[in-house]
């Protein structure tokens, strides 16, 4: 529920740009310690399938540096070209890399009373309650 809150809040402001659509290459990557999944989506019918049929993998052990790996690779592969940033929603508990990336990075992390993750002074860090995700 929460993460098909996080890309439905995701795509109602990619949405808002007016041009995202139009020439769309988004990859919804799911990791835990490793890649568990890396779904390519260029429209918005196979981005609404997407959500339709939400399936969510991983859980626990995070390390975002699979992530950034992952993402160099398709910047070198040419499967990027322009990569205007890297939204990842996140508990924020995991091992960051060291390196700062090339393009932008954003954590989205749910506020709750748990342990507060330390997030890299290069991250962009949003906090959001489940409550205005769902709004």
């Amino acid at each position: 529920r929460v993460v098909r809150s996080f890309l439905n809040k995701t795509y109602t402001i990619l949405k808002s740009t007016g041009t995202f659509f139009s020439n769309m290459n988004l990859h919804i990557i799911q990791c835990d310690s490793r890649i568990q999944s890396d779904d390519r989506i260029t429209s918005q019918l196979e981005f609404d399938n997407y959500i339709a049929d939400l399936k969510v993998r991983g859980y626990g052990g995070t390390d975002f540096r699979a992530v950034f790996d992952r993402i160099d690779k398709l910047i070198e592969d040419k499967e990027f070209t322009d990569l205007r940033g890297m939204i990842y929603f996140t508990d924020g508990l995991g091992t960051f890399p060291e390196k700062v990336p090339d393009y932008p990075a954003a954590f989205i992390i749910i506020e709750d009373d748990k342990e507060k993750p330390h997030i890299p002074p290069w991250a962009i860090r949003l906090v959001t309650t489940l409550e205005e995700l769902e709004k």
